[in-house]
């Protein structure tokens, strides 16, 4: 590789290669700024709005507001209220305890996440410089990775995903650095904190096996061991709850269509797909653990991604595994050297995917900046006329976002409750029983019980046996605008 990068800065004056150089320089100085300036735009927003970014965001903020003030998280699955802590703890409490500083505990998880996000830019920039010694490479990392919008947008929403990933990411760059015990320590936070959080540990263990079999077995032994130990011990603190809830109530079914969705990542992302795949030869012998750490995350988002309920958040370590190893890929084509030297050379074209991945991502982010004002403003307008119609009595809510900014926590979350009635884990009976004693004082629903449309399998509703009771118990009084395209009805006993 060496003798291209020479021979090519041979070819013209070193005038020109600095011209070059500095002309480049300045170009990612500018894309950095307009990265820099759509975070401080993201961060702005988060602190400000006052409503849910995503239907997941509320029922973690609720969970985690149960938590705080009541210091449970867990629940039955066959009692009230039916919703499910869908995963490992570390999250929920991080949010619970920053809300003690008197921090609501939306923005608490918004700000965990955002920090989070600072964590992947930053180790993304030290993983690259570590496999490459290319401080351009590493700024491109840096900057690919703060400009890529689908992790702005997850970046800040008060999920567990963006914290979990940095975690994984962390721990594979204490592997890198041969810090072992770190590298356990925060595979182990990754797990409790997203328990899906197995491509990092299962990279480190398959690269320390073919250097080292004994180590690879000392350390994949002590971390299970200790994985084990706490989850167990924290079901057996919860009275089996903590597994009934992040396991058998996370099997949900597999619907094809969900693929559909997931092939955005190719618009988000494809650009890195093309270089990782013109460059495989070179990128793989110059950074091999990324590359069996990015075959991992694959074989991950893979498996899941066709799961109701998924979203693009399950394509967050993926995309930046695929930055990372583009970028190490590019440094391995002497993609930069080339470029400065002004050589004619196919290389210097990967350019192109590199620019459009850039204006194509900033233009996703502003057009998701502005998309979150609109939203955020007709949630305001919805949640303030929903306000005379939920009295002190109990609500039943399709909308997540309402029963949050209403009450604080949801008695019932309909769509994964929908999802364990149908499967045979939840029994139905209690909620139809008392809907049809009239017990909720209001009902939201997304649909007028007197005139059904045909829902898809992730739509937030009851399952048809407890509308029949609302439709026999409760009488429609209002259709309330909000963001959903169908709005929302309202329901008061008959």
């Amino acid at each position: 590789m060496a003798p291209i990068a020479r021979v090519a800065a041979n070819e013209f004056p070193a005038v020109s290669r600095g011209r070059t150089e500095a002309g480049a320089r300045r170009v990612m100085w500018a894309f950095s700024i307009a990265a820099v300036l759509a975070l401080a735009c993201q961060l702005a927003l988060l602190v400000w709005a006052r409503n849910a970014f995503s239907g997941p965001e509320s029922v973690v903020t609720g969970q985690a507001q149960t938590l705080a003030r009541d210091g449970t998280l867990y629940t039955d699955l066959n009692r009230y209220p039916y919703t499910v802590s869908a995963y490992t703890p570390l999250f929920y409490l991080l949010e619970a305890g920053l809300s003690k500083t008197g921090l609501s505990v939306l923005l608490a998880g918004r700000l965990l996440s955002f920090a989070a996000l600072l964590g992947i830019v930053f180790f993304s920039r030290r993983i690259v410089l570590l496999y490459t010694s290319d401080g351009y490479c590493a700024w491109l990392a840096a900057l690919l990775v703060a400009s890529t919008s689908l992790l702005e947008n997850w970046g800040t929403i008060g999920q567990v995903d963006t914290l979990a990933v940095f975690w994984s990411i962390a721990a594979f760059y204490a592997f890198s650095r041969r810090v072992f015990v770190a590298a356990g320590i925060f595979a182990a936070l990754a797990f409790f904190t997203k328990q899906t959080m197995l491509a990092a540990p299962a990279a480190i263990f398959i690269l320390l096996w073919l250097e080292r079999p004994k180590i690879a077995l000392r350390f994949g032994a002590i971390l299970a061991a200790f994985v084990a130990a706490i989850a167990l011990l924290i079901d057996f603190s919860t009275g089996g709850r903590f597994l009934a809830d992040t396991v058998r109530a996370n099997m949900n079914p597999f619907a094809l269509e969900k693929l559909k969705q997931h092939a955005m990542v190719l618009i988000g992302a494809g650009q890195m797909l093309l270089i990782v795949a013109v460059g495989a030869n070179r990128g793989w012998r110059a950074g091999r653990p990324l590359f069996i750490y990015l075959g991992f995350a694959a074989a991950i988002f893979a498996l899941t991604a066709a799961k109701i309920g998924s979203d693009t958040n399950y394509q967050i370590e993926f995309t930046v595994l695929l930055i990372l190893c583009a970028c190490v890929t590019l440094h391995a084509l002497d993609f930069f050297p080339l470029t400065f030297a002004g050589s004619k050379k196919w290389i210097t074209l990967l350019q192109i995917p590199l620019a459009v991945h850039l204006v194509l991502n900033l233009r996703m982010t502003k057009n998701l900046l502005l998309e979150r004002i609109g939203v955020e403003q007709a949630f305001r307008a919805e949640i303030a006329a929903l306000r005379p119609y939920v009295d002190s009595g109990r609500l039943l809510s399709a909308d997540y976002n309402a029963s949050i900014r209403l009450r604080g926590a949801m008695e019932v979350e309909p769509l994964i409750y929908g999802l364990l009635v149908r499967s045979g884990v939840v029994h139905p009976e209690p909620l139809r029983r008392d809907l049809a004693a009239q017990k909720f004082s209001t009902i939201l629903l997304f649909e007028d019980v007197d005139h059904p449309a045909a829902a898809d399998a992730e739509t937030s509703t009851f399952p048809p046996a407890q509308i029949e009771e609302i439709r026999k118990h409760y009488k429609l009084v209002a259709r309330i605008e909000s963001p959903y395209p169908s709005g929302v009805f309202v329901y008061k006993p008959r």
